[in-house]
């Protein structure tokens, strides 16, 4: 046996077949009236024209709306006239000129009174669009209004609540209820406008009309007096309109929502209540989707923030605890290296030295999460001072100073007066990453350039070295954080962090292309230039 299609809802064909079928039974009035009208004139005498009569049913057929008919009648009415005049010759023999001239003035007529018949249709079909544009534009109008407010909702089921008690005001209803279900059973506690109105338990399966019809589409309808008469009964509502609403769920999206969402108005008191849902329930299907999708992804932001927190606070927690350790440990190995234990042998001196590298390089890395636990949690501090940079770009040097020995480099220096305005802390981070790196990469014995000055209402630093340069497959990825060294070493921070501190104070570092070595220049606002 096959399953019963949902009644469909009246749209605008239904409508016009209803008038359809009122302009049919006005016009056979009207040909019935004309036939009358043809038979008397036909039986009365030629000086009594009674076929002006037949202006009657060519008016009448103004009530249609539809200037084919009018058009029609004209023409049989024109026809009528004829006969009529000559049956009318014809029985009393002789044919009178007066009657003749008669039936010439009500063809005039006829003709005329078509012609406006015509003109005050045509007036009134538009004036009837423009009536059912306007309130289809104020329908537009409320139902735009009403989503913009509902859209702010913050989740759906806030959302249901709120439209639920716009629908009941909109519609003038008794009552309107939204329910979720799987197509078999209803889930989970329906939304309910006023909140006493009943309805089916939870998991309760669904009254035979609906589950028949769940692989339908399910426009607004009237609801079905047998299967729904326990939902009209208990709210003592006459009738209804009811529709159902598609939710796209997907894996890509994750709307925890059922399937499809039931809507029942009951007793509503608008007449276009069927119109005015089949307007809105596109319109309901995409806000309820999307509020849904706004509630998830607030829900994972604010999943991502808490495993953050706890990322940062793990980070910052590890490498402020563990640079204690570490100083400590390093003090001990330089007592140790310079025979304050005694004078260490040769094999022993050198493994005590290689335990200082790596202790250096874990308290490095150890200073660099700490500083990027920092700079994303807290940012450049807001207060600062003037940085005369000639002397921190001294203050660095020298403090890089053992390091410069190791490998018997030189630092050229070529600084004219440059003063900003930052944190000097940071800009020692700076200048003393970019610096080391430089070391880093440097043969032994080779020169280090550096310098500063005012370019264009800027400070500019330039380090050089004479390295063998920066492959060009680093470069797209350069000052990313956790980038590799060419020989896969170092920690791929230092030239983030660089990029990071200049950034926070107005500026920037960057890669010099077509000298020789590695050159990175670091551009910073000068004091009277700095941005508030």
């Amino acid at each position: 046996m096959d399953r019963p299609r949902p009644t469909a809802a009246p749209d605008a064909s239904a409508f016009v077949g209803e008038g359809s079928r009122k302009g049919n039974g006005t016009f056979a009035l009207i040909l019935l009236l004309l036939a009358g009208i043809f038979v008397f004139d036909a039986r009365t005498p030629q000086s009594l024209v009674a076929s002006i009569l037949l202006d009657i049913p060519i008016a009448l057929t103004g009530l249609i709306l539809r200037p084919n008919l009018t058009f029609v009648i004209v023409l049989l009415s024109i026809l009528a006239n004829i006969l009529a005049g000559i049956i009318d010759a014809r029985t009393e023999g002789s044919v009178n000129s007066i009657a003749v001239a008669n039936r010439l003035f009500t063809t005039v007529s006829l003709i005329l009174v078509g012609y406006l018949t015509l003109s005050i249709q045509k007036e009134a079909l538009r004036q009837g669009q423009a009536e059912s544009e306007r309130v289809r534009s104020l329908r537009e109008a409320r139902i735009r209004d009403l989503f913009a407010e509902l859209s702010q909702s913050p989740d759906p089921q806030v959302f249901l609540d709120r439209l639920s008690t716009k629908l009941q005001s909109l519609l003038r209803a008794r009552g309107v209820l939204l329910a979720f279900s799987d197509g078999k059973n209803w889930k989970g506690s329906p939304v309910r406008t006023p909140p006493d109105l009943w309805f089916w338990p939870d998991e309760s399966p669904l009254p035979g009309h609906l589950a028949l019809t769940s692989e339908y589409p399910f426009p607004p309808s009237p609801m079905d007096p047998i299967s729904l008469s326990p939902l009209l009964d208990a709210n003592h509502a006459p009738r209804g309109i009811m529709a159902r609403l598609t939710l796209p769920a997907t894996k890509e999206n994750e709307i925890r929502l059922p399937p499809y969402l039931h809507l029942f108005v009951l007793a509503p008191e608008e007449n276009a209540s069927e119109a005015i849902l089949r307007d809105i329930i596109p319109v309901m299907e995409a806000t309820l989707v999307r509020v849904a999708l706004l509630t998830d992804l607030r829900s994972s932001i604010e999943t991502l923030k808490k495993r953050n927190s706890l990322i940062e606070d793990l980070i910052r927690g590890v490498s402020h605890d563990i640079r204690t350790p570490l100083i400590a440990a390093g003090l001990t190995l330089n007592l140790a290296r310079e025979g304050a234990f005694g004078s260490p042998p040769e094999e022993l001196s050198q493994a005590l030295e290689q335990i200082s590298r790596s202790n250096d390089s874990l308290l490095e890395l150890a200073n660099h999460l700490l500083f990027l636990s920092r700079d994303e949690t807290e940012g450049f501090p807001g207060e600062g001072e003037r940085v005369d940079l000639p002397a921190l770009i001294r203050d660095v040097i020298a403090s890089l100073d053992p390091l410069l020995r190791e490998k018997d480099l030189r630092v050229r220096t070529d600084c004219s007066p440059a003063i900003t305005f930052g944190n000097p802390a940071s800009l020692r981070r700076l200048l003393t990453n970019l610096l080391d790196n430089a070391i880093k990469y440097s043969p032994f014995g080779e020169t280090i350039h550096v310098c500063c000055q005012e370019e264009d209402h800027r400070a500019t630093v330039r380090i050089q070295d004479n390295g063998s340069g920066i492959p060009e497959e680093m470069l797209p990825g350069l000052f990313e954080r956790f980038r590799k060294d060419k020989d896969g070493s170092g920690f791929g921070l230092g030239l983030y962090i660089a990029r990071q501190i200049a950034c926070q104070h107005q500026g920037t570092v960057r890669w010099v292309p077509g000298q020789p070595g590695a050159t990175f220049e670091v551009i910073l606002p000068l004091e009277g230039e700095r941005v508030s």
